[in-house]
């Protein structure tokens, strides 16, 4: 089996942003005009210190008009804390905005960090902003925002925006671009293409008989499903049908030998109708068997039925320890006066009563075009060696790579090697949760260890990772020692995001 080199780069970025300063996310603008620049958060013990400049670059402020710019820390849960305004009057309305001040008996407006009056009506301007307020709990996670107003001399708001200035209060956090080695397997060639179209049919019988009536109930339906099901194995005029089987189950009502003989004639029977509806060649092998009492559906419909539960466990007992010829649809006649036995004669048994069918074929190898037609409509009539070919068409990572593997592991969940490289785009992607579902039962087998060992990585579990790794290397795969090499780097930066999430904790307990 050959292994396929993976690495779209050797290149790692590590960035670990720490609470002594980062830089804001601000560039959005009003009316493109007004800009966050240079932007810090400082927190220190209980308290959140803003140092930021605000950037008017040719707001339109009329004599009569006001501008309020007002940072708000904002949370999810939809409590907020507006910080000191900065208030920008056009000439005339800052003559307004003073004698409001001299009627309250004000020299300043408490809830104001700056007054800025607009000499001219396009206000080019920086303004330094430094506050700090208490952090709450609340804040967790918060993100602040400059709100601004624009304001006519009646009070009206003319236009209001939201501005993001920073996603959070300082919190540490630990981000890296790292481009994992991911490891791909080729899988083998296929040699015979197997294929089992199947399903389940609810066909309904008069009492007691076995002849098909479509008109009954929802057998039109039931029936079609098979017809569709022949009709998808068709459409593809390569495949070739070998076989046809029907297995059909009685319901436990009656005698044992009755219902085994009404299983092997409603098998039968559906058969016989698919042979002479649908045109079925000489050449396919068609078999049916019937199978009797289906008690092995009834149990878990009796344990999910709330209708039952007074009488649950005892019919679960007398199904599980009495034998059919000892007495047990006896005894659950007798149970309860005959009343859960004839809610599950009316409800349950024609559940049970079903008509599984098979269809059996054969389709060759195709080629790449054929493939991708196929994939987005008949997936399983590829093989995984099929959806790899296609798959390394694509760029690698690409969201048509990593949708190939996903629907191989799919298709086929019992093949190791779909489900090891599934898992391989899932790590590209950063679905790690469900490349490890798809790893875990394969710990055991080294083609997997590289991609379990990038999984561990991607938890921090690093002792882990670098067992996993070394062991991949030793066995040829250099995906694992281009791992290898990168995890120092990664280990360093996490436990440096660790040391200053310790000291965040301090500082986001204001009793402390």
């Amino acid at each position: 089996m050959k292994l396929r080199n993976y690495n779209i780069s050797t290149a790692i970025i590590l960035c670990l942003l720490f609470l002594g300063s980062f830089q804001m996310y601000g560039q959005s603008t009003f009316k493109g005009l007004i800009q966050v620049r240079t932007n810090q958060v400082q927190p220190n013990k209980g308290t959140v210190y803003l140092d930021w400049d605000v950037i008017l670059n040719g707001v339109d402020v009329s004599s009569k008009n006001q501008l309020t710019l007002t940072p708000v820390v904002r949370a999810s849960n939809g409590q907020s804390r507006a910080l000191p305004s900065i208030v920008v009057n056009g000439k005339g309305r800052q003559n307004l905005y003073k004698r409001s001040l001299n009627l309250k008996g004000w020299n300043n407006d408490p809830t104001v960090y700056r007054v800025v009056r607009a000499d001219k009506r396009n206000v080019v301007l920086s303004i330094p902003y430094k506050t700090s307020f208490p952090y709450e709990r609340w804040m967790q996670d918060a993100a602040i925002y400059l709100t601004a107003d624009l304001c006519g001399c009646a009070g009206s708001e003319k236009a209001h925006e939201d501005l993001l200035i920073s996603k959070d209060l300082g919190h540490p956090t630990l981000k890296y671009e790292y481009t994992p080695g991911v490891q791909f397997i080729v899988p083998p060639r296929e040699a015979i293409k197997a294929r089992v179209k199947d399903g389940q049919a609810y066909v309904i019988f008069e009492q007691s008989k076995w002849e098909i009536l479509p008109r009954l109930f929802d057998n039109r339906a039931e029936l079609e499903k098979i017809r569709n099901s022949l009709t998808y194995v068709r459409e593809e005029p390569t495949a070739k049908i070998d076989a046809i089987s029907i297995v059909a189950y009685a319901s436990p009502e009656g005698t044992y030998e009755n219902n085994m003989m009404l299983s092997k004639n409603r098998a039968k029977a559906l058969l016989d109708y698919v042979k002479s509806h649908y045109d079925i060649p000489s050449s396919v092998s068609i078999s049916s068997e019937g199978r009797g009492e289906n008690w092995d559906d009834l149990i878990p419909m009796v344990q999910d039925d709330p209708q039952l539960a007074e009488y649950r466990d005892q019919i679960l007992r007398i199904i599980r320890t009495v034998d059919i010829f000892d007495g047990r649809e006896k005894q659950l006649m007798d149970l309860g006066g005959g009343r859960p036995y004839l809610y599950m004669l009316n409800n349950l048994f024609p559940l049970v009563r079903r008509s599984d069918y098979k269809i059996s074929y054969t389709v060759p190898s195709f080629t790449i075009e054929k493939g991708k037609l196929l994939i987005q409509t008949k997936p399983e009539m590829l093989s995984v060696e099929e959806m790899y070919l296609i798959a390394n068409t694509y760029e690698k990572g690409s969201p048509e790579f990593n949708q190939v593997f996903e629907i191989a592991a799919q298709k086929f969940p019992d093949d190791m090697i779909a489900c090891i490289n599934a898992a391989g785009a899932y790590i590209i992607e950063g679905k790690i949760g469900e490349a490890k579902r798809l790893l875990e039962p394969y710990a055991d087998e080294p083609q997997a260890w590289n991609n379990l060992g990038l999984v561990c990585m991607a938890e921090y579990k690093f002792p882990q990772a670098e067992a996993y790794f070394q062991e991949a290397k030793r066995r040829g795969c250099t995906e694992a020692d281009y791992n290898l090499s990168v995890l120092p780097e990664l280990k360093k930066a996490y436990e440096d995001y660790q040391r200053a999430k310790a000291g965040y904790n301090d500082f986001s307990d204001p009793n402390q």
